[in-house]
């Protein structure tokens, strides 16, 4: 019996190429495409604007976040002139989706440098990577608190000769407006990203990497 030989064709051996590329790619075009719809779904019903919020690719090329090593990864995303109100958003990188998105805010209205007034300063601000959340909350009693409160590491940073710190994640209690925490607006929404947390907990999470962004 004759043997017979498989030929490849250019054509082919393209088409597998962008096959194999779409397979690399697919997850994060489908995290900036679900992050879009949070941020702005009035945007879905002008046909001038059809690409994902820019932001939240800005946001991941900042840093080069390894799949097996950060499963989760928390993205705060906010306009710093408008109070620091924005979106906290919860990616899962092994899945590439939302986990759950939150509308936050972070500072009063002021600069990243601006203690008790300015927003979490931006990572790239403060020459970091990322922030570190910890996912095993802290209870506290302050009036601007009053419960569950998760710790943004580092501790303390440094914005132009001005030292910040003491950043956590908790309800936005009280007066509205937070000392450059993130604070979750909505209780509902809050009891929603206390479970996720805890959900993380129970997977063995102890902590996940925070990207801030401003516009």
């Amino acid at each position: 019996m004759k043997r017979q030989t498989k030929v490849t064709t250019p054509h082919s051996s393209l088409v597998h190429r962008l096959y194999l590329s779409f397979l690399k790619y697919y997850p994060w075009l489908l995290v900036t495409a679900i992050a879009s719809l949070f941020l702005f779904p009035s945007t879905l019903l002008t046909p001038v604007s059809s690409s994902p919020d820019p932001r939240v690719e800005t946001a991941f090329r900042e840093v080069k976040v390894h799949y097996s090593k950060y499963p989760k990864i928390l993205v705060f995303i906010a306009n710093k002139d408008d109070r620091g109100k924005g979106k906290l958003i919860a990616v899962n990188t092994k899945k590439g989706k939302i986990d759950g998105a939150y509308r936050a805010l972070s500072g009063v209205g002021g600069e990243e440098n601006q203690r008790m007034l300015g927003p979490i300063p931006s990572q790239s601000k403060i020459k970091q990577p990322h922030y570190k959340v910890d996912v095993i909350p802290l209870t506290l009693s302050n009036p601007g608190i009053a419960g569950k409160f998760y710790k943004i590491n580092p501790h303390m940073i440094n914005v132009r000769g001005k030292t910040r710190g003491d950043f956590g994640i908790h309800a936005d209690r009280n007066v509205p407006g937070t000392a450059g925490c993130i604070g979750i607006e909505s209780e509902k929404e809050w009891v929603e990203f206390k479970a996720l947390m805890l959900d993380y907990q129970r997977a063995g999470l102890r902590q996940i990497p925070l990207l801030v962004s401003y516009r």
